[in-house]
């Protein structure tokens, strides 16, 4: 079977090939991952029906038909009007002229107009040909980034004129008075009020300037609290406003002074069409408002509406679009459907402002319409005395801020009225809008602490849950006291080793407990950290426990939303579900495959995790860290102080080193050491303490070791001259560094081989006196994704380990002349290195800067050692992976026997 990859390749080749009308339809075929036996078929016209002169037909795949000059548009109109297009229902219809390509997806009609050339890059849009989906996420709204933009300049013209409003006490009033704001400017664009009533009653009693919009926007709110039979004390102007309730005006009701610039905010946000708006808006606007501190502790992530279909389409969404495709012509089948539409539950517990439950909602609304809509086509408006059988209390979160979940209620309210109107659209009927009734099973609290069980009751019967969300990513060092022991009241007991995780992972185990054994599944975002390191080989062992799989997974892509500071975060979506014979779906950028087992690196391949071992298992050289000085810094020198001291004392160079850390490999800096050997000098020492610099630092050092509460480190301090820690051999003549831990961003990772003068610190892995191949393997691509995946990151670096990433390794077993091929990859690269002294490694590796010559090198040694491993390179890191797991499983059963 071919992968997407091996498609877009062969697709490519068509296209750069000679076109031949007579002969591309058969191409396409083969190149679309079709057997040779079928292709044969076509070729021979016994399978071929096509209607079309020229044309190839295959059942179900495609429909093509060759062009006249200019002609491809005409062409696919012709295949569409095909009486054999009807009734082979073929995924991909194409028609071209050898020059311009013209195709559609009969079933979406989604077209793709584009040059022949463009075949293999545009190779996605042909997948279904091949019966394989491609996945495609929602697009934004720009109306919410434009809206977004324009209440976060209101807010901070607010705060500037109202600067108390901008306490610590008073930020959930504000909060409170945008989220009212916001609701009024939408209500009376949608009809929830009438026509303009809101902003009417705004600018015609505030003043010019706004200098009255503070009083006047309080009588509005507290009329909207009242019935209108209530509200004698308040200006005659209010009495014709709608009563609202619902608890969104039932708090105390104030307002911020306005000054002209922000009342100018507030006529231009006033002035967008908010019926174009989603409800998810909600998030973004808690996001513009909120304070950026108290967001970034309490985790508050706004998250779009694409990046929000990730979770839930392929979590349920899918499925039910799989239902409604099976069950179109049957309206049985359509009942059924309709009433499992009202036995779904949704639960977000970290919620946030809402916007995967409105996204739910909204998307099961809109399905549950089509459901309705096909029974009248059918049968006619019979079916449903009801309006709807989705309600908002299938939708439940937990949220740990009162004002976010308050925003939840609201959101799920305006999702529900666009709902309605739709439906009103389509069957002219829709229930009353005002008062609000509240909306949505949102708890506040903490969802680390609360009892899930009882904030969503279990499903009973054919009842379905389903958990999505994102909760907050927040690695160790983040975490505050009450997140840590909340990971403690998750994790204690139940597994040793928790405190590495990233607070994501609770949300993931408890996703798990919840699902174990029901009628549940559950996708949650994280950062990739969830599916590397640590936390894939001690969380996710703990979770499978529980017989739990991953159904469904994003790999690691780069995660946008609508705010204006549009930070890229690197993270993975996994769905878990109870095991199951049911297909397992691996999807990487714009398509996705069936896989037969995704394992805790989110790798199609056995279920196996990769744990840190004290010796290599794959019989490559030992690997080491370096020498740790545990001396204060007294025992290291910078560039000056090494010049000052040999040229007051000349002797003192035979006992001075180049001292070089992680920094020093990759940013070509000088640093030194003192280095006191008595076992290649025994009268080293007493030269040493001669010299009054040196006895001196060996004294701070003393000093600094006497303190310390590490016994290894306070028995040294007899030896201030000594390194606590060496690890070098005797002798030796070379030795090979790899920093600890490098940025993401380099293609490679950073090695270098430097003469036994040079002391490596501890912040270097190091291979004394290996052979030169080591090299080659520690700079290619292979490496380079094996340790990202099993070894994690400090941060957004790649962090390396000797014990995790080197010694698990799975290397085939090379040939002496393979051996040597790669030695000599590895010298050309260094020497291909060399010949741009001086540029320093973090130069050289610059992805946007690095010579071609040094890339192409790079390329030589990936295809050199790839070869060895499959007999060709790899196309991407998916079959990377996929290759080293199954090597590693291999080596791990060799093991064990």
């Amino acid at each position: 079977m071919m992968n997407p990859t091996e498609i877009a390749d062969a697709l490519d080749g068509i296209a750069r090939a000679t076109f031949d009308p007579a002969t591309f339809g058969y191409a396409f075929a083969e190149a679309t991952d079709n057997a040779e036996a079928t292709v044969a078929k076509l070729k021979a016209g016994t399978t071929n029906k096509s209607d079309v002169p020229g044309g190839v037909l295959l059942n179900g795949k495609f429909h093509f038909a060759p062009a006249l000059p200019g002609k491809a548009t005409e062409m696919l109109d012709t295949l569409r009007a095909s009486k054999r297009t009807a009734k082979a229902k073929p995924a991909i219809l194409i028609a071209t002229d050898g020059e311009m390509i013209a195709a559609e997806h009969p079933k979406s009609g989604e077209t793709l107009h584009c040059a022949f050339l463009e075949l293999g890059t545009q190779f996605a849009f042909f997948l279904p040909a091949a019966g394989k989906e491609r996945y495609r996420a929602a697009e934004e709204n720009p109306v919410d980034i434009k809206a977004t933009g324009k209440l976060a300049k209101l807010y901070d013209a607010l705060l500037k004129t109202n600067p108390e409003w901008a306490r610590p006490e008073r930020r959930h009033a504000m909060n409170l008075f945008m989220t009212r704001l916001i609701f009024c400017l939408f209500s009376e664009d949608v009809g929830v009020f009438k026509k303009d009533q809101f902003s009417q009653s705004v600018f015609s009693y505030s003043g010019n300037k706004g200098e009255h919009a503070r009083e006047v926007l309080i009588d509005i709110f507290a009329a909207m609290n009242l019935p209108k039979d209530q509200r004698s004390a308040l200006p005659a102007w209010t009495h014709g406003l709608e009563y609202v309730n619902g608890g969104l005006f039932a708090d105390d009701i104030d307002a911020p002074a306005f000054n002209p610039v922000a009342f100018s905010y507030l006529r231009e946000a006033a002035d967008l069409k908010w019926e174009h708006i989603n409800p998810d808006i909600f998030g973004s606007m808690i996001q513009s408002i909120a304070d950026p501190k108290a967001r970034a502790e309490l985790g508050m992530h706004y998250t779009s509406v694409p990046n929000i279909m990730k979770v839930l389409g392929p979590l349920f969404l899918d499925d039910l679009d799989e239902a409604l495709a099976k069950a179109w012509d049957k309206p049985s089948q359509l009942k059924i459907l309709r009433e499992r539409l009202s036995k779904i539950r949704v639960f977000d517990p970290a919620c946030g402002s809402g916007n995967f439950l409105v996204v739910a909602y909204r998307e099961m609304r809109e399905r549950e319409i089509r459901i309705l809509k096909r029974l009248d086509d059918l049968e006619g408006n019979k079916h449903f005395a009801m309006f709807s059988s989705v309600s908002l209390n299938q939708f439940y979160g937990i949220e740990l801020t009162d004002f976010a979940a308050e925003t939840a209620k609201l959101a799920l309210f305006i999702a529900e009225y666009q709902a309605n109107a739709r439906f009103a659209d389509v069957f002219g009927r829709m229930p009353a809008l005002l008062p609000l009734r509240d909306g949505g099973q949102i708890r506040c609290g903490n969802a680390l602490r609360l009892d899930w069980d009882e904030v969503c009751p279990p499903p009973a019967g054919d009842e379905e849950v389903y958990i999505a969300g994102n909760p907050p990513f927040l690695g160790k060092a983040r975490q505050e006291q009450q997140q840590k022991e909340s990971m403690d009241l998750v994790f204690r007991g139940r597994m040793k080793t928790y405190r590495a995780f990233d607070l994501v992972a609770a949300w993931y185990f408890l996703a798990a407990q919840y699902i174990q054994g029901r009628n549940a599944e559950a996708a949650l975002v994280a950062t990739n950290s969830i599916c590397q390191g640590a936390s894939a080989s001690t969380l996710w062992p703990e979770i499978f426990k529980f017989d739990i799989e991953i159904g469904f997974a994003h790999r690691s892509f780069k995660w946008r939303n609508n705010a204006a500071a549009n930070a890229a975060v690197i993270c993975v979506i996994v769905g878990i579900r109870n095991a199951s014979a049911n297909a397992k779906r691996l999807i990487d950028d714009d398509f996705e495959v069936r896989a037969a087992n995704i394992n805790s690196y989110l790798v199609d391949g056995p279920t196996v995790t990769v744990s840190a071992c004290s010796k290599p298992i794959n019989g490559l050289p030992e690997m080491t860290f370096g020498e740790m000085p545990r001396d204060g810094g007294h025992l290291i020198l910078s560039q000056i102080e090494m010049e000052t001291l040999t040229d007051a004392y000349p002797m003192t160079r035979v006992m001075i080193r180049k001292f070089l850390g992680s920094e020093e490999v990759v940013n070509g800096l000088n640093r030194y050491c003192l280095w006191i050997d008595e076992r290649a000098d025994p009268t080293s020492l007493d030269l040493a303490n001669s010299i009054p610099l040196i006895k001196q630092r060996f004294k701070m050092v003393a000093e600094n070791r006497l303190k310390s509460t590490n016994k290894s480190t306070s028995d040294f301090a007899d030896r201030p001259h000594r390194f606590v820690e060496r690890r070098s051999p005797e002798t030796f003549t070379h030795a090979i560094l790899i920093p600890s831990v490098t940025s993401e961003r380099r293609p490679y990772l950073p090695v270098d081989r430097v003469s036994a003068d040079v002391i490596s610190s501890n912040l270097n892995q190091v291979l004394y006196d290996a052979p030169d191949w080591c090299i080659a393997l520690i700079a290619s691509r292979l490496h380079l994704v094996w340790i990202a995946t099993v070894c994690g990151k400090l941060k957004s670096d790649f962090r390396y380990s000797n014990t995790l990433g080197w010694n698990t390794f799975p290397v085939p077993k090379f040939t002496d002349e393979q051996l040597d091929e790669l030695s000599a990859s590895a010298r050309r690269i260094l020497k291909t290195r060399y010949q741009h002294y001086p540029k320093t490694i973090a130069e050289l590796y610059d992805p946007d800067k690095m010579p071609e010559d040094l890339r192409a090198v790079h390329r030589e040694n990936d295809e050199l050692l790839e070869t060895m491993y499959i007999g060709r390179p790899f196309r991407n890191d998916t079959e990377r992976l996929e290759k080293l797991f199954q090597l590693y499983a291999a080596r791990v059963r060799q093991g064990a026997k």
